[in-house]
């Protein structure tokens, strides 16, 4: 959820940081922002991914950040061609959706959505 104290507008700075965070250290995700809430799917390295989990944790623009799964990667990538892919989505019933779901499949959904998301 984006921090109190924060607006959307801080959102660019974070899809910056985090394709160039992310191209450096060999991880690939999207992330979905419906100007409150976020969701981010990401995969790569456990090291890697644990360090950028650390990073989101502490991030100041960010509250009530929750993991929902943390496994290694089964299979291949599902982001491989996107450091961070974006999209911004109107309301909160997309991300609503898919914490209502099991983590796995709310990671096929999300994927499954990739066309209709217009990931940028």
């Amino acid at each position: 959820m984006l921090a109190s104290g924060h607006d959307a507008s801080c959102v660019s700075a974070i899809i910056r940081t985090s394709r160039v965070f992310n191209a450096a250290n060999g991880i690939t995700g999207v992330l979905v922002f419906d100007g409150e809430c976020f969701c981010q799917y990401i995969e790569g390295p456990q090291g890697s991914v644990h360090a950028l989990v650390q990073r989101l944790e502490k991030d100041p623009r960010h509250s009530n950040f929750t993991p929902l799964l943390n496994e290694p990667l089964a299979g291949d990538r599902l982001y491989d061609q996107w450091s961070m892919a974006y999209c911004q989505v109107d309301g909160e019933s997309f991300i609503t959706t898919l914490l209502q779901r099991e983590p796995h499949e709310a990671i096929v959904q999300l994927h499954a959505s990739g066309q209709a998301l217009d990931l940028g």
